[in-house]
């Protein structure tokens, strides 16, 4: 009897053991950008020459950490002199840095694009993200790119991801190159109330958002009520497209998030920061202004270099602006080698 109990037991086991497997093959197949359509509907409005096609289409994967599973799109070259890892904002996911993987990978770069927690396909169970959670994956990844060779790590971020890219950076001397589209120091009244979109909403949100977070920071809200995210970009076709995403623009984050990006401190201040920098700016950024930027931006004292992309938005898909962005990004890897 004893005998028998014992495999029915394994038995049951060993069908709960499927079961999860089966369960956890779902997950993951319902968290690859092979299986959704959104970011081809944005894609197809990119110039030709930007866009993904079967010799330049990631390979996705899922990268376990802190928990979690982080969804990477990797642009994968063994022979690249150096590696690039793409970080988004609070209104975008990996995937939609494909407009600038494309032509660094065409021209011979490894590139890695994460899903940075909370966006994207990465899987997250649990415990609520805050901002040091974003830092430090960053920092993991670059730790991880080196752990593996020794080719130049150079770190590219989109809009917050150019802070993110930067707040990496000052924790990991090991990266060759920061390079990003904008500088917000939100820690500054004058740019948060740009990136809020409104002075009197920043100035009495902000100090709501704090106060509430310490009973309440696990709430989620809409990244779109919070920040003025109908500026990310000018083409109001993919504007419809990315607010109704609910891998990007359209995801909600949690209060204690928010008020950790807006609090966000550097490990190293900008005069004592010496890894070179190239901000590539939007020059018809309606949301975040050049001079946002420029707040931070001019504090640096290592090298450094701006660069205006002219006619392109926050989300700079427009010509000449996305060509240049490529073309002055690969100059600056290649003189950072």
């Amino acid at each position: 009897m004893k005998r028998i109990v014992m495999m029915i037991s394994c038995l049951v086991g060993l069908g709960t053991i499927a079961v999860a497997q089966t369960q956890n093959q779902t997950e993951i197949e319902e968290n690859l950008y092979e299986n959704l359509t959104t970011w081809r509907q944005i894609e197809s409005h990119l110039p030709v020459a930007f866009r993904t096609s079967p010799s330049t289409m990631p390979e996705e994967s899922f990268m376990d950490w802190n928990g979690w599973k982080i969804h990477l799109d990797s642009y994968k070259n063994a022979d690249a002199p150096a590696k690039v890892i793409l970080l988004h904002g609070v209104g975008g996911n990996g995937r939609l840095l494909s407009f600038i993987a494309v032509p660094l990978f065409s021209a011979g770069y490894e590139v890695i694009a994460p899903d940075l927690p909370g966006y994207g396909n990465s899987i997250l169970k649990k415990r609520k993200v805050v901002y040091d959670d974003w830092v430090n994956l960053v920092s993991f990844l670059i730790d991880r790119e080196k752990a593996k060779d020794q080719r130049p790590v150079f770190v590219f971020g989109l809009s917050a991801g150019g802070m993110l890219a930067y707040h990496a950076a000052t924790n990991n001397p090991q990266v060759a190159g920061v390079i990003a589209t904008n500088m917000l120091d939100l820690r500054d009244k004058r740019v948060r109330d740009a990136s809020i979109g409104s002075k009197l909403k920043s100035r009495v949100l902000v100090p709501m958002l704090k106060f509430t977070s310490l009973f309440a920071g696990g709430a989620m809200l809409p990244m779109k009520k919070v920040a003025n995210m109908k500026a990310i970009v000018n083409d109001e076709e993919v504007l419809k497209l990315m607010l109704n995403d609910e891998k990007s623009s359209g995801t909600k984050v949690p209060l204690r998030f928010l008020t950790s990006l807006i609090k966000a401190k550097p490990g190293i201040e900008p005069e004592d920061f010496q890894i070179p920098v190239l901000l590539v700016h939007p020059g018809e950024d309606l949301w975040t202004p050049t001079w946002t930027s420029e707040v931070f931006f001019n504090r640096l004292t290592g090298e450094k270099d701006l660069k205006i992309l002219e006619n392109a938005g926050h989300f700079p898909i427009e010509q000449p602006g996305i060509s240049q962005l490529a073309d002055y990004s690969i100059k600056f890897i290649e003189a950072n080698l």
